[in-house]
This record gives C-alpha cells, sequence and structure tokens, in this order.
C-alpha cells in the first residue's frame, strides 16, 4: 500500500526534495578540487569526470598507476595537474587538450621523454619532471613561451637543445644530479632567470655562459669538479647566493668581492686562503668555509658589518684578527679542529654572539673579556690546554652549555674559585681542568690496542683441559676434576703420611742437610721407597684422583723426591686449576684433621 501524506505534509516534502536537488546540483557545480593523492590506487577513478566542466585542480599524487585513462583529458578547465610519485612510463599525446594547464608536476616517475605537442599547453608557467629517466628534452617544451619554473633534476639529461633561449620568460632552472656538462650559447637570452641549480654534475670549468645571466640571484654550483672560478663573476651584479663547496678549488677570484653576495658557501675545496677583497663583502651574512686548508684570514674581517654566521671549522687557523670584535651582528662563530693559539680580546665586542664554538684547538686560556658576550648560549671550548677558566663566566646569565670535555654528561657544572698559581688572579677550576691532549689520549688508546692485538699467546701456559685429552700432548686443553673435599681430606692424609715417616727417619738417623719449603720440610735424599709403601698412598686417594695423574702427584721413583720444592709446591706448579688459597687450606687440613 503506497505512503500517503496530508496535503499540507506533502507539500513541505516536496519542497525539501526540490532543496536538496538544487543543493546537491550546486555543490556538484562548485566542486573545484579534487584530492585522491596517498591512495594506493591502481587506476584514476572515473567519478573525476562528472565535474569536468569545472574542475581546477586534481592532485593524485603518490598512488599506483601507470597509465592515464584518455577521459582524464576531457577536463578542459584544469589549471594544476600532479601527477608525482607514480608509476608512469609516458605521457600521452592528448596532453594537449588541456590547453588551460598552467602547473604539471611529474616528478618520480618512470618517464623516458615527453610528448612533443606539449608545445599547445601554452599556459604551462611551471613544469617538474624531476626523478624521471629523461635523456634528452622534446623541441615542444622550447615552444612553452609562458613557462616560468622548471625542475630537471635527479635525470639522465647530458645536454640542452640549441634553442633553449626560447624559454625568455623562465625565472629558476634546477637540474640537480644530471649528467650534464655543457651549457647551450643561448643560455644567456634567460634575462630574467633568478636561480640556477646545476649543483652534483660532472662541470670541470667554470661555464662563461653564467656570467651574462644579468638577473641571476641564486646559484648552486657545488658538487662539482671546478678546479677554478672566472674572473668575469663579478658581472653578475645581483648574485646574492653562492654556493661553490665541495669542488676542487685553491683559490677564490678576486673579483669575487665586487658582487652583492648575502650568502657564501665555499666548503670542502682546498683552500689555503681567502682573498683580501672578501671584506668587501658588506652586504655578506653567512660565510661557510669549513674544511679547507685556509691558514689565515683577511687582517680587516671586521669590515664584514652584516655577518650573522662564520663557519670556519676544520682548517690550518693558528690566530683570529682582531678586528673581529668589529662584527657586531655576528651571532655564531665556529673555529673546531684548528690549531687557534689564542682568541683576541676583541672578542668580547661581539656583542650579539649566541654560539661559540672553539673545540679542538690549542688554547690555553681564554681572555676575561669573553664575560661581556651577555647574550651567549652556547660555549664549546672541549679538546683544548685549558687549565682554568676566567672567572667573568660568571656573569653570562644567559649561558646554558658550556663543553669542556667530549664525554661530558650535563652541559653546566659546578665551578671552583681558586688564585691563579702565576698570576694570582682569580680563576675557575672544577673536575674538568686541566684539559689534556684529546689527539694524545686517542694516539695512546690506539697504541694500546695495538699492542693488545699483537700479544703472542703462543707460549702462554694452558690451565684448561678436557678430560679426553692427552695431557702431554702441547697446547691441549684438558679439564682436571674439581678437588671436593673428600678428595682434598684423602690427600691431606697422604701428605700427613708421608711427613710422619719423615720425623722418624730424622729421629733415627744423624742430621742431613734440608731445603726449605713454603709449607714442610722434606730430606733430600735417602728416603726410603719401596712398593708396599706406594701401594699404601695409591689406596688412599679416592674417585678421579686415582684416574688423573694431576690431581695427585705421586712419587714414582728416588729422582722424583729430589727437587728443592715441597709436595704443595709440586701441587701449585703441576694444577694450575687450584688457587693458592685452596692449597693453604690442604696445609691446614694437615694438621686441624686428627687421622
Amino acid at each position: 500500500m503506497p505512503l500517503t501524506f496530508p496535503s499540507s505534509v506533502a507539500k513541505k516534502v516536496r519542497l525539501a526534495l526540490l532543496h536538496k536537488c538544487n543543493s546537491s546540483r550546486k555543490r556538484r557545480d562548485d566542486i573545484t578540487v579534487v584530492d585522491y593523492s596517498h591512495g594506493n590506487l591502481s587506476s584514476v577513478p572515473e567519478d573525476i569526470l562528472q565535474y569536468e566542466n569545472t574542475l581546477e585542480e586534481l592532485h593524485l599524487e603518490a598512488n599506483c598507476f601507470q597509465e592515464l585513462p584518455k577521459w582524464l583529458f576531457q577536463c578542459h578547465v584544469l589549471r594544476y595537474l600532479i601527477l608525482s610519485d607514480n608509476e608512469l612510463d609516458c605521457l600521452p599525446p592528448s596532453i594537449s587538450s588541456l590547453t588551460n594547464l598552467e602547473r604539471l608536476d611529474l616528478s618520480r616517475n618512470d618517464l623516458i621523454s615527453l610528448p612533443d605537442n606539449i608545445r599547445y599547453c601554452k599556459l604551462l608557467t611551471s613544469v617538474d619532471c624531476s626523478s624521471n629517466r629523461l635523456e634528452r628534452l622534446c623541441e615542444g617544451l622550447t615552444m612553452l613561451i609562458n613557462l616560468k619554473e622548471l625542475y630537471l633534476n635527479d635525470t639522465l639529461l647530458e645536454f640542452l637543445p640549441g634553442n633553449f633561449g626560447r624559454l625568455t620568460e623562465l625565472k629558476v632552472l634546477e637540474m640537480r644530479a644530471t649528467r650534464m656538462r655543457l651549457l647551450p650559447v643561448t643560455l644567456p637570452k634567460l634575462t630574467k632567470l633568478e636561480r640556477l641549480d646545476l649543483g652534483a654534475n660532472s662541470f670541470i670549468e667554470f661555464p662563461n655562459v653564467l656570467t651574462n645571466l644579468p638577473s641571476l640571484k641564486e646559484l648552486w654550483f657545488d658538487s662539482n669538479k671546478l678546479i677554478s672560478i672566472d674572473d668575469s663573476i663579478d658581472k653578475l651584479t645581483n648574485l646574492t647566493f653562492l654556493d661553490i663547496s665541495q669542488n676542487q678549488l685553491t683559490e677564490l677570484p678576486s673579483s669575487i668581492g665586487d658582487c652583492k653576495l648575502t650568502d657564501l658557501y665555499v666548503s670542502d675545496n682546498f683552500l689555503i686562503s681567502l682573498p683580501d677583497s672578501i671584506v668587501n663583502l658588506t652586504s655578506l651574512e653567512i660565510l661557510t668555509a669549513n674544511n679547507n686548508q685556509i691558514e689565515r684570514l683577511p687582517n680587516n674581517i671586521g669590515n664584514l658589518t652584516s655577518l650573522v654566521e662564520l663557519h670556519l671549522s676544520f682548517n690550518n687557523l693558528t690566530s683570529i684578527p682582531t678586528s673581529i670584535g668589529l662584527l657586531h651582528n655576528l651571532q655564531f662563530l665556529t673555529l673546531d679542529h684548528n690549531q687557534i693559539q689564542s682568541i683576541p680580546a676583541t672578542i668580547g665586542s661581539c656583542s650579539s654572539l649566541s654560539i661559540l664554538s672553539l673545540r679542538s684547538n690549542c688554547l690555553t686560556n681564554l681572555p676575561d673579556e669573553i664575560g661581556r658576550l651577555s647574550l651567549l648560549k652556547v660555549l664549546n671550548v672541549s679538546g683544548n690546554f685549558l687549565r682554568y677558566l676566567p672567572c667573568t663566566l660568571l656573569k653570562l646569565k644567559n649561558l646554558q652549555a658550556l663543553w669542556m670535555n667530549e664525554n661530558q654528561a650535563k652541559p653546566l657544572i659546578a665551578f671552583e674559585q681558586e688564585r691563579h698559581p702565576t698570576t694570582g688572579q682569580r680563576v675557575l677550576t672544577c673536575i674538568l681542568l686541566p684539559q689534556t691532549d684529546p689527539s694524545m689520549n686517542r694516539h695512546t688508546s690506539k697504541n694500546r690496542f695495538i699492542a693488545e692485538q699483537t700479544i703472542d699467546y703462543t707460549h702462554r701456559p694452558i690451565t684448561l683441559r678436557f678430560a679426553n685429552d692427552i695431557i702431554d700432548e702441547p697446547r691441549q686443553l684438558v679439564r682436571n676434576p674439581t678437588p671436593y673435599p673428600k678428595e682434598m681430606r684423602a690427600f691431606a692424609n697422604i701428605l700427613r703420611n708421608y711427613h710422619h715417616n719423615h720425623q722418624r727417619q730424622v729421629n733415627r738417623s744423624p742430621p742431613k742437610k734440608y731445603s726449605s719449603s713454603s709449607n714442610l720440610l722434606m730430606v733430600c735424599d735417602e728416603i726410603p721407597i719401596d712398593k708396599s709403601w706406594c701401594e699404601h698412598i695409591n689406596s688412599a686417594s679416592v674417585g678421579s684422583m686415582n684416574s688423573d695423574p694431576l690431581c695427585c702427584p705421586l712419587a714414582r721413583s728416588h729422582d722424583d723426591l729430589l727437587c728443592s720444592t715441597s709436595p704443595l709446591d709440586d701441587i701449585e706448579r703441576m694444577r694450575p686449576d687450584i688457587l693458592p688459597g685452596q692449597i693453604n687450606d690442604i696445609d691446614e687440613s694437615k694438621s686441624n684433621h686428627s687421622f
């Protein structure tokens, strides 16, 4: 039976259903962004097609797509298409139908090439093809005259097309970790290029075409094989960022001081010194020159008044110019692993300094002026030769860590005040002072380790043997039975009987020559040995002592007794597994037990 409503109720139901339909249609018409990223999808959902007239941004990254359906390119309004981190090996030629496309992300796929008809996507401003197997660029890509960002990192490209200079609107070009060695001569036509990344390639010479890029602001040329930098680098008048670290440079051109650099990275080269003209970089904020062979700094380094970070670790510096006190904006100063013998007192004028690291140098003292660094938070002086610290360190209220040893457990430790033995000045000391040369300690430890590894154990006495091994065979392991108390008592009986026989012989015969021992005296000659006495001794031993001659060293002939040691000494020699205390127990049991 059909469900019926009163007329008034039916009218309200029809109005509600109409409102729901209208609102549903309105929501569908308003959808412009669809996100199917990180869904582990193997095919593109067909639900996207119902938004073909309104969809502007589609996210399909981090899935398992191996191909794209043709109907996807019917979304003619699409402006952003993100297909990164999939398994695509080709891009369909129908990409040309997306005439409104502005951003295309194809990174982290298996693309070998791009279709030539990508040229019809004339509104494209950003293309990312990084982490693909691209070996060459199609001519159609150079026809995208509105392209502003092009990312070709981690590809197999060896060269760029000769007409690459058509991309006159290009501002960002990244080609890191490719096989690039040469640049096209048309590159200077990119007059609007601001950022160029050529790091981790195989360039041996600095390309001269780079000096003709008037708008260039950032140049990444690290991890190449550069031997020198062209003197014409001063033509890059707008250059503010330069990274030429991890190359084979032995010197920097003096013309570098005519640039407007704010960031300069020259670490991991073979620089012996920095050019004096570097002090003309008054806008320089970060200077990183770690892991070189720099022996000195320019005397006028204080002219770098804008410097905020100065990193010169792992060099051959022996001193710091006094002009460093003019660096009032300096916040980070790292001079680790050098040969610096003293710090100038002007360091106290670096009022903004918050981190000062002087680890592994040759410092014997710190200047009192270090207490004027009111903003200092971290001070690292481990690995030096400091005997005392200045009392002015107590004025550093913001100090959070003071490292004086590599194995220091806490960042701050308690200090004690005392008088300097020479100057009489008040100084600070603690359990970690004075410091020792850490390299010497490491060298000593290393030598000790090598010495331990070269010890010859060939003639080492063997004290562990197994019962089934042949005892007389050299270098065999034999485990002797453990002397239980019952066996020890029997052994003590043997010794006591031997001692009594010895006393009777002494009373019957004139004085003889004796040899002293640790536990008893024994006659050196004329001790009667007969078969019955040996049988009496053997019958007194019990258990495993009869089967193991090492447990009870019995005299089998007259020559066995003609020795300069007592039977207990023989035990110690023949039974190295018995401790000296156990031998004494045997001797005590001889006198305490009644037989």
